[in-house]
Order: C-alpha cells, then structure tokens, then sequence
C-alpha cells in the first residue's frame, strides 16, 4: 500500500532529516493559497533511505531528481537513474563524517566508504529499492549494466555487491569482474569491500590477490585478507617474485602480507 514516507530507522538517526520540515512547508504553501504536489513514495529499507539522505546532503540542486527516483515502483526507471546518475550528481568523494559512519555502521555497513564517490551511493540506492520493490528484475538489471555500463557503473555495482539481499547470488558477476581488465572495477572489489572475503572460493580468492599484486593495487585494503591466507597463495607470491626479479621488476610492496619478504 502507497503511503507518505521519509523517515529512517532509529538506527540511522543521526542522517535523518525530520519529516515535519516538509510537512510544515506542504502547511505554509497551502496557507499562501499555493498548490504543492505530493510526492507519495513506497517505504524504504533503513539502509536505502540513510544512504539516499547522504547523496540529498551532497547534491542539494537534484534533490528534486533524487526524490523522484526514488519514489519510482518500476525498475526501468530506477535503470535509467543508474545509468544517468554520474552526470546528475557527480562523482566527488562521498566522505562520510562520523556520525553518517555511525549511523552505516549500525545499519551493518562497517567497512570504509572512502573510495566511494556520491555517485557510488546513489546507484546503490537504485539497486536497493529495485531488490525491494521489484526485485525479479533485479538480475536483468545488474546483467545489462555489467555489460553496456560504462567503467564507474560497473565498479559501483562491486561495491554494492555486499548490501543487496542474498549476496551470494551475485558470485558470478564479481567472478567476471575478477577476470576484466579495467583497473576501476578490480579496484572496486579488491579494495575496501568484503564481498570476496566473505564469498569466493580459495582458488578464486586467491586469484584476486594474485590480479591485484599484478595491477598494484593495496593490499592493505583488502578486507579479510589475513585470514585466507594459505600455503598455496604463499607459494604463488614466491612464484610472483621469482618472476618479477627475473625481469628485473620492481616487488609488490604488499608481499609480506602472503608470508612472502621482499627483502
């Protein structure tokens, strides 16, 4: 059933902006004899509506865009946002303050989103409400982004990976993106996002920290890497020094981190 809502869990209350303020102006225009539209909007999850709020904080001239978005049903209308949103709110730094952190953290989001930008945030909001309100198409979506999307669709569909429901489902998308070759979305899954850690076989996990050993990229910011840690992605560490030597290469400064010294 439609209903009137903008309000987030308690949880996330530290974002939350109250729904009096609207109210109070819809009550202020209709004294002044104005005719104001109501946007009437399907409920939404905790986590969606604190990272809308985010976004709507950031890019305050599209909120009327954000809004509308959002209070779609459809999800061809939500794939169009996704496709479109970069343009619409840009690709700046999301840079969460501490209570924003707080309030993701109590929401279950408590890894880093300091490589996000408000575009990531946004597209996951997209994704979110499609899970939630029309979510057989969900799978269609991800597929034709992950192939027409150009390279910072595809690495914010990495990195919402973990937020959407059964994530598992979606291991074969981030296998894909394992095998690519566009840095950005290796990027995406490598650094600073849980979904491998937490679903990817021994033989894929340590394939991607092989890809990224070769792409450079930190593995400082590879959640759960401590613990998958194995003989067999230790011996191919060696193997990758081994070779890197051979031709003169200079050593991946994040070797230590398999067991492997680059002394």
């Amino acid at each position: 059933m439609l209903r009137v809502e903008d309000e987030l869990d308690q949880r996330s209350s530290a974002v939350a902006r109250p729904l009096a303020v609207e109210q109070g102006g819809r009550r202020t225009a209709a004294a002044r004899g104005v005719t104001t539209k109501a946007v009437v909007t399907f409920p939404r999850s905790p986590l969606s509506a604190c990272l809308l709020d985010l976004v709507e904080r950031r890019a305050i001239a599209q909120r009327p865009w954000l809004r509308e978005t959002a209070a779609a049903a459809d999800a061809h209308t939500l794939e169009t946002a996704f496709a479109e949103t970069s343009r619409r709110v840009g690709a700046a730094p999301l840079t969460p303050v501490d209570a924003e952190r707080a309030a993701l953290s109590a929401l279950g989001v408590d890894w880093s989103l300091d490589a996000w930008g408000i575009d990531d945030a946004a597209r996951a909001v997209w994704l979110l409400l499609v899970a939630e309100r029309a979510a057989a198409d969900l799978e269609g979506l991800i597929e034709r982004r992950r192939r027409r999307g150009d390279a910072r669709q595809r690495a914010a569909l990495m990195r919402v990976l973990p937020l959407l429901p059964d994530a598992r489902q979606w291991l074969a998308v981030a296998l894909e993106a394992r095998r690519g070759d566009v840095r950005a979305v290796l990027e995406a899954l490598v650094c600073d996002n849980p979904y491998p850690a937490a679903h990817f076989h021994e033989v894929h996990f340590d394939d991607l920290v092989l890809a990224a050993l070769d792409a450079d990229l930190p593995l400082a910011r590879m959640i759960g890497l401590g613990a998958r840690v194995t003989e067999r992605l230790a011996t191919a560490a060696a193997r990758v020094a081994a070779s890197r030597r051979a031709s003169g290469r200079r050593l991946p400064r994040d070797l230590w981190r398999l067991g492997w010294s680059v002394a």
